[in-house]
């Protein structure tokens, strides 16, 4: 079992090589990227294991070094734009000064929703909380042990990036044997880049350099704030808002705040000339700009860097296959430009490779040898542990008058509906570990009607005018709408591709309304049949072997989970229709 207690908590069960459960607690508590020990998440696993009579041989903390400060004061929670301002600002920027701690730790004290949440560590001192690591570690230690009462034979800490680099390896099915794994993110155990070789053939996963000195995450977490946007949450927004600066004021931007930060020496991103206060010097100097030019120019900063970094491994190690993992690999628009470098011959994205993912990676590093990749990343709750009928859906409607209820509805019903336009949510067996919903706890539409977007929004997502939604297309219709001359695989939406303009419009409401890219999830019917279905009747019907797709959920809410989460998420929004197992669907009576 793997535990990760960073944002996004997560716990994940691996039997004989294969990862078979993984759950987020933010699904559970309906905390958004939770922060903490994920004590349902682990629950959930330890009930499977009672159910099977088998006991873990091994359970994985994914931070050697994950210190007691976010648990004691889990401020991702809970904090907002405001109050991380003032944070930066006010404290982190005079944290040498004694007496400026002590006050801001005191007024974090009188805060009464920065309690503990789960366990206790008044044991761990507020200015010795590095030094009394060992006491943490034990007191998670003691806590999963009884918990689990007993029915772990060891319990051991692995390293963050570790972890990242483990999931970069396996969490894709990668083709090729000599594999270079680059793991990057805003910190985890004192290091926030490292570069890895992988023999795929042998299972070996060798570390070659690692850094403490590259700021991409960090840099573009810092903007993410200063442009008014939530911290470790938002940075897709800043992403989705880039392609809107004119190329000329973004790079003046860049070159004026950005340029001089960071380089890449001996294969790894190190500092050129940092300031000492990070945030302060990118807080002054970006006033003078506009919010699109300096989300254009950081991300600038992150391709460039990243295409450096990797010329440089290609240079020196001759490797042309890369796998990414760590927070920065949800940059689509990096993982495109990556893409498309002359000498990448393929490139691998690990699906959600933001924290939640390192309790997966946990279980591969415990495994090592026998090793299976994830075939998809439907690893999640179920709609319900017991069949659903008609009598058990209406049960959980509220008003029960205002809906229709019918059964053994086919694919091709749907696929009618969404022809003419209709906007269908869909749910079906367990959901989906990780950022993206991917057919399985999805809000599906005709990408070609005009329209459909703002109606989305309208109807539940309230998205930013600039925000982009997805695409599903078939596998093997792609080459007809997205540039894709590698063949390279996107099974988990984690790379951006451009779209061909000839048929750039029957396809217009899952791509980027500005740079026309689009973030596809290529789907194999080997991956989801029932869903492959669904758009395969929908071509038969319109053409387009596509639809739109979106995550279904409220605004500022995970994703929906179980039957009941679904349902609360159909009745509080103006959706329409409501598709689930693949035969039931719910209409309501407008």
């Amino acid at each position: 079992m793997g535990i990760n207690v960073s944002h996004g908590a997560s716990a994940s069960l691996m039997i004989n090589g294969k990862v078979i459960l993984a759950f987020q607690e933010e699904r559970f508590n309906k905390i958004k990227n939770f922060c903490g020990y994920p004590k349902i998440s682990i629950s959930k696993c330890l009930n499977y294991i009672k159910s099977k009579k088998l006991i873990i041989d091994e359970a994985g903390f994914s931070t050697i070094n994950n210190i007691a400060f976010p648990f004691k004061y889990p401020l991702d929670n809970y904090f907002s734009v405001k109050d991380w301002t003032n944070y930066y600002l006010g404290f982190y920027s005079k944290k040498k000064k004694i007496n400026e701690t002590k006050k801001f730790f005191s007024n974090l004290k009188k805060n009464k929703k920065l309690k503990d949440l789960y366990l206790k560590y008044e044991k761990i001192g507020e200015k010795n909380y590095f030094k009394n690591n060992h006491i943490f570690r034990n007191l998670q230690r003691s806590y999963l042990v009884k918990q689990s009462k007993n029915n772990i034979k060891k319990i051991s800490f692995i390293d963050h990036h570790t972890c990242h680099a483990y999931y970069a390896a396996y969490a894709p099915e990668i083709k090729e044997r000599n594999v270079g794994i680059l793991t990057i993110d805003s910190e985890g155990d004192g290091l926030n880049q490292t570069f890895w070789l992988f023999d795929r053939k042998y299972q070996r996963l060798k570390k070659i350099n690692e850094s403490m000195q590259c700021d991409l995450a960090r840099i573009y977490r810092f903007v993410t704030l200063i442009l008014k946007m939530k911290p470790n949450e938002h940075e897709y927004k800043v992403m989705g808002l880039a392609p809107y600066a004119k190329n000329e004021y973004a790079i003046k931007v860049y070159d004026e705040v950005f340029k001089k930060i960071l380089t890449v020496k001996n294969c790894k991103v190190v500092h050129n000339i940092r300031p000492k206060d990070l945030f302060s010097y990118l807080y002054s100097k970006t006033k003078s700009h506009r919010f699109d030019n300096i989300a254009g120019a950081v991300q600038i900063l992150v391709e460039n860097i990243s295409s450096k970094l990797l010329s440089q491994i290609n240079k020196k190690y001759k490797i042309n296959v890369f796998s990414i993992s760590g927070g920065v690999s949800m940059n689509i628009k990096m993982n495109m430009i990556l893409s498309k470098l002359k000498f990448v011959k393929n490139l691998y994205v690990a699906p959600t490779g933001t924290d939640e993912s390192l309790s997966i990676g946990a279980c591969y590093y415990l495994n090592k040898n026998t090793n299976k990749p994830l075939k998809n990343i439907y690893l999640g709750q179920k709609i319900s542990e017991k069949p659903i009928s008609s009598k058990i859906i209406s049960n959980f409607l509220k008003y029960k008058n205002k809906f229709e209820i019918y059964e053994n509805i086919s694919h091709k019903k749907i696929a009618k509906l969404l022809s003419n336009g209709e906007i269908v949510s869909v749910a079906r067996g367990r959901e989906e570990f990780g950022a993206r919903a991917l057919g399985n706890r999805s809000i599906i539409a005709n990408p070609s009607i005009d329209g459909t977007v703002q109606k989305i929004n309208d109807q539940i997502k309230n998205r930013d005018f600039w925000m982009p939604f997805a695409l599903t297309i078939l596998e093997e219709k792609q080459k007809k709408y997205i540039i894709n001359p590698k063949k390279i695989s996107a099974d988990f939406m984690t790379i951006g591709f451009q779209t061909n303009p000839k048929y750039y419009k029957q396809i217009i409401n899952g791509t980027h309304p500005y740079d026309k890219t689009v973030r596809p999830q290529i789907l194999k019917k080997s991956f989801n049949e029932n869903y492959y279905s669904i758009i395969n009747s929908f071509y038969k019907l319109t053409g387009i072997p596509a639809l739109l797709n979106t995550s279904l959920n409220l605004h500022g809410y995970p994703i929906s989970s179980t039957l009941k989460d679904i349902i609360y998420t159909f009745e509080n929004s103006d959706l329409r229709y409501l598709y689930l197992e693949d035969k039931f669907l719910i209409k309501k009576r407008f």
